[in-house]
This record gives C-alpha cells, structure tokens and sequence, in this order.
C-alpha cells in the first residue's frame, strides 16, 4: 500500500480522500480501503464500537500519571504552562501538586494510616467527614488501586464482617425467644 507521500502527483485530490481508511473493528485498528469514511455520529450511535479498554467512544477518560495513582490526591495531577519573564517570553514549567506523607485516622480502622496525601485531599476529608466515608464513597479511589485502594478494601472488609456479626446476633437473639416461648406454652399446658 502507498503512503500519501509516495503517491504520484498526477493523482486527483478525490482519489486522496478516497485512500486507506482506518476502521475500528472489535478492539483493532485495521486498514482498509474505502470508498467513503462513516462520520463520527455514525460511529457513536454504533455502541459495539469501542476501544482497546472496552470503554465507548462517547466516555470521556482522563489519563491519570501513576504518582497520582499512589496516594489521596482527589484528581489533581502535574499540569503544564508557561514561564513568563517581564519582557513576555515564554518558556515551559510544570505545576506539581502540593504532596505531603500524613498519618490518617480510620474510625473503622481504629488506627492510623500513612498516606501521600494532597492539600485538596485533606479538604474533601473534612467535607466528607472523615477518611473513612472519603474512601468509601469519593469517584477517584478506585478498588485496590493505590494507598487509597488497598485502604478502601480494608475498610469494606471490616464493615462485611461487621455485618455478619450482626446478622448472626439476630439470628441468635431471635431463636432463644421462640424456644422460650415454646418451653413457656409446654409448662402452660401442663
């Protein structure tokens, strides 16, 4: 197959749009010749088409770095913009998130956990009112990804096995009753 900039010049602009069109095709991008390319709504509308992640096209998922994956750091990542000298001259920086290691107190936990934890983090803490209920119920912990993570499911374990504990406790408290009640009703006919 021919680039675009090994074609000759006496082909037509036509035949250039016409040229190798790139087709997703369950999770592949595959060339293919075609005489016309779908348009993009077509392509939305169409929900089998996806890519490598199995995420739809009209998702839109923001890249994450992997420092920002490790600890608390509520969405906040290392951005980029200009250095600008008095005389206007621009040149590149980067704005790093304000990053500090701070030990948390769970309530369910009991104990205290060491986290790389963001300025904006410990904000959303005090807003959600407490560590717990931040990492039970904020969008950007995810299962088992990072400090965050690995203390989310901590936490849900606890709660799971504090639960079955309960149910057992009824359970428990509710069969002695009707046994009671059934040594009551022997002694009554008695």
């Amino acid at each position: 197959m021919f680039s675009i900039l090994q074609r000759t010049s006496q082909q037509s602009r036509s035949n250039l749009a016409r040229g190798p069109v790139r087709q997703y095709l369950g999770g592949m991008v595959t060339p293919s010749v075609a005489t016309a390319a779908p348009s993009f709504s077509s392509l939305l509308q169409n929900s089998t088409i996806s890519n490598h992640n199995n995420i739809s096209l009209d998702q839109q998922v923001r890249h994450r770095s992997n420092r920002s994956r490790r600890g608390l750091y509520d969405g906040v990542d290392i951005r980029f913009g200009n250095r600008v000298s008095f005389s206007e001259k621009k040149t590149r920086r980067k704005f790093k998130p304000n990053v500090f290691k701070k030990r948390l107190y769970s309530e369910i936990l009991d104990e205290m956990i060491r986290f790389h934890v963001t300025a904006k983090a410990l904000r959303t803490i005090d807003k959600y009112g407490g560590l717990d209920n931040y990492l039970l119920h904020n969008k950007h912990i995810k299962d088992g990804e990072g400090e965050g993570g690995a203390a989310k499911a901590r936490i849900q374990e606890v709660l799971e096995q504090r639960r079955e504990e309960r149910r057992q406790a009824a359970m428990a408290a509710a069969q002695p009753e009707s046994e009671d009640g059934e040594a009551k009703m022997e002694t009554k006919q008695q």
